[in-house]
C-alpha cells in the first residue's frame, strides 16, 4: 500500500544519511501516517492521514472534505446529536426530563435541638 496522506499527498521522501565523516548513504524519509475514522459527506470513512493533518482536523473540526467525528458520552447529548443529524425535533419534555428525587425540606431548629413548644 502506498504511504501517502489522503488529504495533503505527503509521501516518502528520499535523501542521504550523513555520518560524522560526511559519508552519504541512501535513506527514506517516511511520513507519520495514522488511520483515522472521519466523516466524509456524512458517511464514516477510515482514512490514512499524516499527523499534521490530524492536528489541523482536531483544531478546526473540519479539514477539506473531512469532518471530525464527535464522540459523545451522555445519553442526552447523543439524542440531540441524532436529532440534529436527522433534523427531527425532540419534545422538550423528553430532553429536560429530570429524574424524580426527594424534595429538600426546610429544617427547623426544633428538629435539630429536639425541643418543641
Amino acid at each position: 500500500m502506498a504511504q501517502i496522506c489522503n488529504k495533503c499527498g505527503r509521501g516518502v521522501g528520499y535523501g542521504h544519511a550523513v555520518s560524522h565523516a560526511k559519508n552519504r548513504t541512501r535513506r527514506l524519509f517516511k511520513p507519520n501516517l495514522q488511520k483515522l475514522k472521519v466523516l466524509k459527506d456524512g458517511i464514516a470513512v477510515r482514512v490514512r492521514l499524516c499527523t499534521n493533518c490530524i492536528q489541523r482536523l482536531k483544531r478546526d473540526r473540519q479539514y477539506g472534505p473531512y469532518k471530525l467525528i464527535p464522540y459523545l458520552k451522555a445519553k442526552q447529548e447523543i439524542k440531540e446529536a441524532v436529532a440534529r443529524a436527522a433534523k427531527i425535533e425532540i419534545p422538550a419534555e423528553e430532553i429536560k426530563k429530570e429524574s424524580p428525587g426527594k424534595k429538600e425540606e426546610e429544617m427547623k431548629i426544633e428538629d435539630i435541638v429536639g425541643k418543641s413548644r
